[in-house]
């Protein structure tokens, strides 16, 4: 190979991926990306097994695109379903003014007095743009599932 050559060759396929990225779709990676699954670790966690009675749940989301998985992503933590409606004022049971579990926007839970198990809840948008706070029971969600057992 002469040594013009090894220059151009280089130069060549620079100018055929600069070229290639002209045109076509005007959309970015980031629209089509979507988030297809949650996964809650620990899978369950009984309470008194953890310093202070306090788990740490962590999330792990998988993509349909390239960075395939993320972990630690924004994720709206709860116990049971994030959407529920609540119990219209003047309701009240004995069950809502027992002790309940409750998780915190990191993801740590405790029980709070409840005995039996909870189900909780990481849920996020499947549009990762989408910001947590615009997410509804009527926009396309992800979620994971795991379980707190408290004694």
């Amino acid at each position: 190979m002469t040594r013009s050559a090894t220059f151009l060759l280089p130069v060549l396929v620079l100018l055929l991926l600069v070229s290639a990225g002209c045109g076509g779709s005007s959309t970015t990676m980031g629209s089509n990306r979507q988030m297809q699954s949650l996964m809650v670790t620990p899978s369950s966690a009984d309470a008194q097994k953890f310093p202070n009675s306090q788990v740490q749940f962590m999330a792990s989301a998988t993509f349909n695109m390239a960075p395939m998985s993320m972990m630690s992503p924004a994720v709206h933590w709860s116990i049971g379903n994030p959407f529920a409606t609540p119990m219209p004022v003047g309701m009240s049971s004995m069950a809502t003014m027992a002790a309940t579990p409750t998780i915190d926007g990191n993801g740590v839970a405790q029980c709070n007095g409840f005995v039996g198990i909870a189900t909780v809840e990481a849920t996020a948008p499947a549009d990762p743009s989408m910001a947590i706070s615009q997410m509804n029971a009527m926009t396309r969600n992800v979620s994971g599932m795991a379980q707190l057992i408290c004694p």
